[in-house]
């Protein structure tokens, strides 16, 4: 998240041109040519043989690259850096949900406290005025 919201904050302030599209394509050719080089100076280039391998390779890729990158860039134009960045911090109550719901995964007090506290503390930041000082959102 820090190397997100850091991201964030030097695309805010050089803006570089081009749209979605090219910054997606320019985030997962830089992230495949890094990771092949990792993969090859470990000896671990070859990808795996279970027959799963791929159809995990897209679940992860097709969501989380399109769909939440995508998103996030979206919500950043229209709103403020904080008030994006305060999203993050429902990725880990999210998660938490999702393996309840797939996986039958228990949800204890402690959990679902730290959910409220989260939910509470992106309400606030989602709440406050706008970059233009109008309201919320």
């Amino acid at each position: 998240m820090l190397s997100l919201v850091a991201a964030t904050l030097v695309e805010r302030r050089t803006r570089p041109g081009g749209n979605l599209v090219e910054a997606l394509a320019v985030q997962c050719s830089v992230s495949a040519v890094l990771f092949v080089g990792l993969a090859s100076v470990t000896g671990s280039l070859a990808p795996p043989v279970e027959p799963g391998f791929w159809a995990a390779v897209a679940w992860v890729v097709v969501p989380s690259t399109l769909g939440g990158y995508g998103l996030y860039r979206v919500n950043l134009a229209r709103t403020g850096v904080a008030r994006v960045s305060a999203l993050l911090y429902l990725t880990p109550p999210t998660t938490m949900l999702w393996t309840w719901s797939m996986f039958g995964d228990p949800v204890g007090p402690g959990a679902l406290a730290g959910l409220g506290v989260r939910l509470m503390a992106v309400w606030l930041v989602r709440s406050g005025p706008t970059r233009s000082g109008t309201g919320p959102v």
